[in-house]
């Protein structure tokens, strides 16, 4: 089986892991992992969990556990049993908010700036003219700098959705729910929302340099030549260049995998979206003052509820409202740094061990590196530092068939039913987190089934509006091409790299994920209805089906099927 061959370690084990509650996380990675995206991010995403849970002394959970299990990664949620050291964990952490509250600034952008100081170290590195030795140390150290990330990505987390939840709580206590609650939060200025700001901003500029017509009408490989010769063509693409460096350091598909290519590799779906911009420049659409509508419907909703409150109420309402807008901004903010950009930059990195190794004729694709393990990878790096020669010769009869195996189980792997749960599944869902980021409620645990074929379906209610429209089912970043304005958006999930859609989309719908995922966060942002985790759209919905969401009440029906 694939699970042991890629990680015997964290292979998920019902006979002996049933004692624990697993959950497959179809929100992080909606496909089978790579067993170098499992060995070295999926392993880091878990090693975080515990680190920042003692580091924070979060309460009720010492972290969770990443197993793999038919191919597919899981969550293994566990709590702490001992009241007393709970309740002892508790005022730590209380004391923890208090600081966060009042120091929200500071306590992120020391960790942040950790971050992208630790990736610039890395980017400033031409690893292909490295010698053997020093790729080697080069490996290490990036695995090493992911795993630090990782660890401050939940550093931040835990705080950060914990006064989330307070600030909900103190809303619904004064007659707010959630959705008027997200009101007062939408219209926040972080690295997602500039990065579609300027491709909408590199749109206009073709649009208005009559450059269009090219990129409409030829390939993204072949536009960039038809454009390099021509003035108005090179001075558009200086400043696609100058976005990719910026913005480019992000996985296409946007899951936690190294395998995929990153658009500064690859900028095609880059050239897509901007394409896919002129239809909706035709129709009048204007990025700023749809930017500037969200915020201002923020501020009335801010001023009527402000307004509602008195006394000792009030004072606390200002206190806790900036840092809950920041907050909420720092839920898909961080995600440029740390969910994308270290595993971008992590990425680049292995891509550069895999040209070498392809160099020497250990791989007959530098690509293939990701069916290697991080272990076996820098083994190899390792003896090839040692003594190239007899590295070449030694490693030369280990790697191909392994390589070759690897590869068939993976694509075996994904015709494997993969159940959703996993070992002692509880009765009732508490956990806020579980519920909030990756919508595990009651229905979840207990599912009338994720493969059930229905016309109407229900989720969480994540963004208000009511759209009647076609459905654009969209498995993966390959098919974001196929979207077009006006389309209603029915997928697994989405992650940063789907952001850019949502300026053309009329309204969204998910498999997974609850109010504080990335779907709803971003169809807030740009005021578009949504409905996440229905756990069976794209099961249920097909393309061009005409559907109708209600994003206030959480349902999404199928009014008429395609043909």
């Amino acid at each position: 089986m694939i699970d042991r061959s890629i990680s015997a370690l964290r292979t998920l084990r019902p006979d002996h892991d049933g004692g624990i509650f697993w959950f497959r996380d179809d929100l992080h990675q909606p496909s089978p992992i790579s067993p170098m995206g499992m060995t070295t991010v999926q392993k880091h995403h878990s090693w975080g969990y515990h680190v920042a849970a003692e580091q924070t002394s979060l309460p009720p959970s010492k972290g969770a556990l990443v197993k793999l299990h038919k191919g597919r990664v899981y969550l293994g949620f566990t709590l702490i049993d001992d009241k007393a050291e709970v309740a002892e964990r508790a005022k730590k952490f209380k004391q923890l908010l208090e600081y966060c509250t009042e120091n929200w600034d500071s306590f992120y952008s020391g960790y942040i700036e950790e971050v992208s100081s630790l990736l610039a170290t890395l980017h400033a590195v031409d690893a292909d003219r490295l010698t053997n030795r020093h790729l080697y140390e080069h490996l290490l150290r990036a695995e090493e700098i992911n795993r630090r990330n990782w660890e401050i990505h939940f550093i931040l987390m835990y705080p950060a959705d914990a006064l989330y939840l307070e600030f909900e709580a103190f809303c619904k206590s004064h007659g707010l729910d959630e959705n008027g609650m997200v009101a007062l939060l939408v219209g926040f200025d972080g690295m997602p929302a500039r990065t579609d700001e300027e491709l909408w901003e590199l749109a206009k500029a073709a649009k208005a340099a009559k450059l269009d017509r090219i990129l409409l009408s030829a390939t993204p490989a072949s536009a960039r030549s038809l454009l390099s010769e021509i003035p108005e063509g090179r001075d558009w693409l200086a400043r696609f260049d100058a976005f990719l460096v910026t913005y480019g350091n992000r996985i296409n598909a946007a899951h936690l995998d190294v395998i995929f290519h990153t658009w500064r590799e690859d900028p095609t779906p880059v050239f897509e979206t901007i394409r896919s911009y002129f239809r909706r420049i035709d129709d009048g659409w204007d990025f700023t003052a749809q930017r500037n509508h969200v915020f201002a419907r923020r501020e009335e909703a801010v001023a009527a509820f402000g307004a509602s409150l008195s006394g000792e109420d009030h004072k606390t309402f200002l206190r806790m409202l900036p840092v809950a807008q920041k907050i909420y901004a720092y839920q898909e903010d961080h995600g440029f740094y740390i969910d994308q950009g270290s595993t971008a930059a992590l990425h680049d990195v292995l891509a550069a061990c895999g040209r070498r190794l392809a160099r020497f004729g250990l791989l007959a694709d530098a690509d293939d590196v990701y069916f290697l393990t991080y272990a076996e990878l820098s083994e190899v790096l390792g003896d090839l530092a040692r003594d190239q020669k007899i590295g070449i010769y030694h490693h030369g009869a280990l790697l191909p068939s392994l390589i070759a195996e690897r590869k068939v189980q993976w694509e075996s792997v994904s015709s494997l039913d993969a159940p959703l749960t996993v070992g002692n599944v509880p009765q009732t869902m508490t956990d806020p987190i579980a519920i909030k980021v990756f919508g595990i409620i009651d229905e979840v645990l207990h599912p009338k089934g994720e493969k059930v074929i229905a016309s109407r379906l229900e989720g969480f209610a994540a963004a208000p509006g009511v759209v009647k429209g076609p459905a654009r089912v969209v498995m993966s970043f390959e098919d974001f091409a196929t979207v077009q304005s006006g389309d209603i958006l029915v997928c697994p999930y989405t992650g940063t790299a789907w952001t850019p859609l949502f300026l053309k989309i009329a309204g969204v719908v998910t498999d997974t994920g609850g109010m504080l995922t990335h779907a709803a966060i971003a169809a807030r942002e740009y005021a578009i209805p949504a409905v996440v985790g229905t756990w069976n759209a794209t099961t249920s919905i097909k393309n061009g089906d005409l559907i109708r969401i209600d994003g206030a009440a959480g349902t999404v029906e199928v009014e008429r099927r395609a043909n």
